[in-house]
């Protein structure tokens, strides 16, 4: 995520009553469908749309995902999204657990919005509603103990709704502003375990805040006809009914999902097998032209370089941001609105930034509150590699030279810092470590390792953590592999401690 501000951003105060009153007046579960999402567990085959056909093999390891199925309706007008969520959970823990925790994003304070959750069930049983951490955390007690191995069926009835105009003081992608709804994080998510333990400390809002395993979602959404869904994944099913639509959207393999509304013009390209879309304000079709022309480009030299992008659709949005330049979610990319009217090249690589956090971010997980570094340090290194393929070396050295000056400077005022650092302790150095020296590392790996075992290096890191969560250690793993070679002194220098490196 690129961010133009880190400081902490207030809450917006505001009032549900309306939203309680729209949600008296519809059916939020009527199924205006061909086909009831809730009749059956989440079909597991439908999920080949949201993939290239070359890659409809990877759903073989879909027993390792959990499984999430929405009905909803959205208002625009009034800012909600409501409906039923079901979760197909399964404990993949050695040890039996009691309970299941689930993080509730728009309740933090700075996406300043809510997330009410109003029943739930567990297999059937009723199950007490329990927020803790000030309501980013739900908590279900199950009323018995789910043994390693086994499976639950949790059924969320629940509602979210955003602010308005909200952009200066709260988080852009979670807002009503200028014909984009954005719905970020907007469903209750099951909260990770890792070593026999929840992973339940409230992110701090300095970078990227989801930290989420793969899942597969059927997600089934009505809305006003004159607004487009754009989301995470693909279309399978459309209806409509007077004013309302129906789509019904399948996700392939993705750590979220994500939904915007606008009334906004769009173009499309395909890459590769990949439809890519940019949603632009009618006064900003140059601008539209633009981003789509710097993704398609970025989804190539990506594909080229890492390795071929499994998934059948990209969507890149306008919305009015303030507080940063972009932001990736899975499949879907939002852009500050103010990037469309300015130079060229300050859109095209902010954009191929967030092209490349599809690999490593959505496609490639990692912690981002404890080692943000490895998404967006590698990802800032991706902007030298699309320079250097689509502009040449000196295009290249200049976007080093960028990351050289941004790290150098906080090296200068004392404000080095390990690579392997989390978020809450980089106060006042988080994009000069996490962005600036990250991507100085990857340059520094790239002149030890050789061009060759390098380019092996980033296939294979992608190929062995494509759906799964890698961790620094594994960098240092698949480098050590791809070139035969040590880069224990690397990692030390540069990840471990704030030795003096040499700036590459």
């Amino acid at each position: 995520m690129q961010r133009l501000l880190t400081a902490h951003m207030r809450s917006l105060v505001w009032t549900l009553a309306g939203v309680m009153i729209w949600l008296s007046a519809v059916p939020l579960y009527a199924t205006p469908s061909s086909s009831d999402p809730f009749a059956a567990p989440l079909d597991v085959q439908r999920q080949e749309a949201a993939l290239l056909p070359s890659f409809a093999d990877d759903l073989a390891t879909a027993e390792q995902w959990d499984r999430y199925t929405v009905q909803a309706r959205i208002d625009p007008e009034q800012r909600v999204l409501a409906g039923l969520l079901r979760l197909e959970y399964t404990n993949r823990a050695p040890e039996a657990l009691d309970r299941i925790y689930f993080y509730l994003f728009p309740n933090l304070p700075e996406f300043g919005g809510r997330l009410e959750v109003r029943r739930i069930t567990v297999d059937g049983a009723p199950v007490q509603v329990r927020y803790e951490s000030n309501r980013f955390l739900l908590r279900l007690n199950l009323p018995t103990s789910l043994p390693a191995g086994a499976s639950a069926t949790v059924m969320i009835d629940f509602s979210a709704a955003a602010p308005l105009n909200a952009s200066q003081r709260s988080y852009a992608a979670f807002n009503r502003e200028h014909g984009v709804l954005a719905l970020a994080s907007a469903l209750p998510m099951a909260a990770r375990r890792v070593g026999g333990a929840w992973q339940l400390a409230t992110p701090v809002f300095r970078g990227d805040v989801v930290t989420s395993d793969t899942a597969l979602y059927d997600v089934t959404l009505t809305i006003p006809a004159a607004w487009t869904a754009v989301t995470t994944g693909v279309a399978i099913e459309r209806s409509a009914s007077g004013a309302t639509q129906t789509v019904r959207f399948v996700s392939g393999p993705q750590r979220d999902f994500t939904i915007v509304l606008t009334r906004f013009p769009s173009i499309s390209t395909d890459v590769d097998g990949t439809r890519i879309t940019s949603y632009y304000r009618p006064e900003h079709a140059e601008g539209g032209r633009m981003a789509l022309d710097a993704a398609a480009r970025a989804l190539r030299v990506f594909n080229r370089r890492f390795g071929p992008y499994p998934l059948a659709e990209l969507d890149i949005v306008q919305i009015d941001a303030r507080k940063f330049l972009g932001v990736e979610y899975p499949g879907l990319i939002m852009i500050d609105r103010l990037l469309y009217t300015g130079e060229r090249e300050g859109l095209e690589i902010i954009v191929a930034h967030e092209v490349a956090h599809q690999w490593w971010y959505s496609l490639v997980g990692n912690d981002v509150q404890a080692e943000a570094w490895l998404d967006e340090g590698l990802t800032s290194f991706s902007q030298v590699v699309y320079q250097e393929e689509t502009r040449g070396a000196m295009a290249a050295e200049r976007e080093l030279d960028g990351f050289r000056t941004m790290y150098q400077r906080a090296r200068q005022a004392g404000r080095d810092a390990p690579l392997k650092r989390p978020v809450s302790a980089l106060r006042g150095n988080y994009t000069a470590i996490a962005y600036a020296k990250g991507a100085l590392f990857f340059q520094a790996l790239r002149q030890r390792m050789g061009e060759a075992a390098f380019d092996r290096f980033l296939r294979d890191y992608y190929a062995t953590f494509r759906y799964r969560v890698a961790s620094s250690d594994d960098v240092r793993l698949i480098a050590g592999q791809s070139c035969n070679c040590t880069i224990d002194d690397l990692y030390h220098d540069w990840v471990l401690t704030a030795a003096p490196v040499p700036v590459p």
